[in-house]
Parts: C-alpha cells; sequence; structure tokens
C-alpha cells in the first residue's frame, strides 16, 4: 500500500515537472519569435531609412545599464581659484571664467595631446581629473573637456570645460563649470540599443531624408533642477548633418523611455565653436 501511494506521488511530481517544463519551452519559444519578429522589423526599418538616403555606421544592437544620478553647483571653484597661475581667473554665474596671462601652446595636430598632460595640474584648472576631452563636441579653435560621472560623461554646460585657441594654436582663454557630489538617485536600468534610438528618431521624424548620422553618444544629460541640485538622466545623444547644410544638429532620446529630449541648444554650427549641450 505505501509503494502504491509512493508510486502515485512520482507520477504526480513528474507530471508537474513535465508540465512546467512544457510551460517553459512554450514561453522560450513565445519570446523566440517575438526577438526574431522585432529584429524583422527593425531590418525593414533600416532599409527604409538606407533608401531614405540616410548615412550611418553599423548600430550596435546590445543594451546597456545606466542610472538616474545628482550633482551639485557649489562655492567650489570660488574657493580653489587661488591656485591657478599664469591667467587671470573670475568666477561668475557658478562659472569659472580665465584668460591666460601667456598664452599656451598646444600640439598644432591634436591640442588635447598636450592638455591631457597639463590638465591634472591644479595650476592649470581646477579639480582637472573629473574631466575627459570630447573629440565630437570640440573644434579646431574649441577643445571642450567634459565632467566624468557613473560610468559615462555628462554632457551639459554645468559640467565643461573649453578651453579657446588662437590662430597660433595658443590656448588663450577658457571656461569652467563643474558639479560636486554626483551620485546615484536610482537603481541601475535598463537602457534602449543605439539602434533603437535612432530607429525611433526616425519614426519620430526627426531624421530627415539624406542626412548623415555624425556620430552617437550615450551619456547624461539634464533633467530637471532643484537648486543647487541638478539631475541628470541617460541621453542617446544623435549628431545630424543634413545634406548641402553647414548646420549640425543634436537630437536626443531619453535612454530608458524612448521619449523625445527638447531645448533650445539643439542645433551647433559646424566647424565654429561644437561645445554647449544641456
Amino acid at each position: 500500500m505505501n509503494f502504491k501511494r509512493i508510486e502515485l506521488i512520482f507520477l504526480v511530481t513528474f507530471i508537474a515537472i513535465d508540465i512546467f517544463l512544457f510551460g517553459m519551452f512554450r514561453q522560450n519559444m513565445n519570446m523566440q519569435a517575438e526577438n526574431v519578429s522585432q529584429d524583422n522589423t527593425n531590418s525593414t526599418i533600416i532599409k527604409e531609412m538606407k533608401n531614405d538616403q540616410i548615412k550611418f555606421n553599423k548600430l550596435a544592437t546590445g543594451q546597456s545599464a545606466a542610472y538616474y544620478i545628482s550633482g551639485t553647483r557649489t562655492g567650489e571653484l570660488r574657493s580653489l581659484t587661488g591656485q591657478l597661475t599664469n591667467q587671470t581667473p573670475h568666477f561668475i554665474d557658478n562659472e569659472i571664467q580665465s584668460e591666460f596671462k601667456q598664452p599656451v601652446n598646444v600640439d598644432s595636430d591634436r591640442p588635447s595631446t598636450t592638455i591631457n598632460k597639463l590638465i591634472t595640474d591644479p595650476s592649470f584648472v581646477v579639480d582637472g581629473k573629473d574631466y575627459r576631452y570630447s573629440k565630437d563636441l570640440s573644434s579646431k579653435q574649441t577643445v571642450v573637456y567634459v565632467q566624468k560621472a557613473i560610468n559615462n560623461d555628462i554632457y551639459s554646460n554645468e559640467a565643461q570645460i573649453k578651453f579657446f585657441l588662437n590662430t597660433n594654436n595658443q590656448i588663450v582663454n577658457y571656461t569652467q563649470t563643474h558639479l560636486s557630489d554626483v551620485k546615484i538617485l536610482r537603481e541601475k536600468a535598463e537602457t534602449i540599443s543605439e539602434q533603437r534610438a535612432l530607429i525611433w528618431l526616425y519614426q519620430y521624424n526627426e531624421i530627415p531624408n539624406n542626412t548623415q548620422i555624425l556620430w552617437t553618444k550615450l551619456g547624461y544629460t539634464k533633467l530637471i533642477t532643484v537648486a543647487p541640485d541638478i539631475v541628470f538622466i541617460p541621453t542617446w545623444i544623435v549628431a545630424i548633418k543634413p545634406q548641402n547644410s553647414s548646420q549640425v544638429q543634436l537630437k536626443k532620446i531619453n535612454a530608458f523611455t524612448g521619449g523625445i529630449i527638447r531645448d533650445s541648444n539643439s542645433e551647433l554650427q559646424n566647424g565654429q565653436d561644437n561645445g554647449g549641450i544641456s
């Protein structure tokens, strides 16, 4: 009697396991089918973009993770300007505006090579170790450094150094903003892929026909200000240049939700000062 009862228990258990595994198998098959369908849809849209003469390099399909972060504007920059040498700094509206007494010579082909060696010197700029060179935002006459953050960079006027060069490839002056106490506000969350960001911009009619995608970056941009703190959100920043136009436009899309981010600084003048996204 006990043996039959044990057999029955085993039989019921095996049936339950079979049902569970079959359910898991069906769920996995459905997910694979959805992924294949999504991939097919993406491939179709990518072909449409190419047919519309939108030029871009291979787009990454992998997702990454990021956070909501915040930073604080304080008087720290003002308190440290006394350590700067060979320059006359002024602190105006949370920004250092400084002019060198003797222009600083830099490499004529790659100014950033010279600046990278100087930027950690506290007598050259304040907290220079917190910044990284941005090739995409720089131009021949303006070399831009952006402040580093949690696993990424901050693309904002509130966290930049802009070095201005004269025609002799010398730094004559610069401006600097800085955020202190940069911290995570919420748990890490998954972001959309580069490909998905570009597809949604296209579907939102944000990318016109006959356009070249110059570059894309995933970084932090300003969401809201609650003085003295500023909240930043992960953002896909896409630089586009319509054919027969000198205007470079920045398109921004929320990397969490896919929503378009609009502001007054969406256009850049090609070949001039490319710094300064809010």
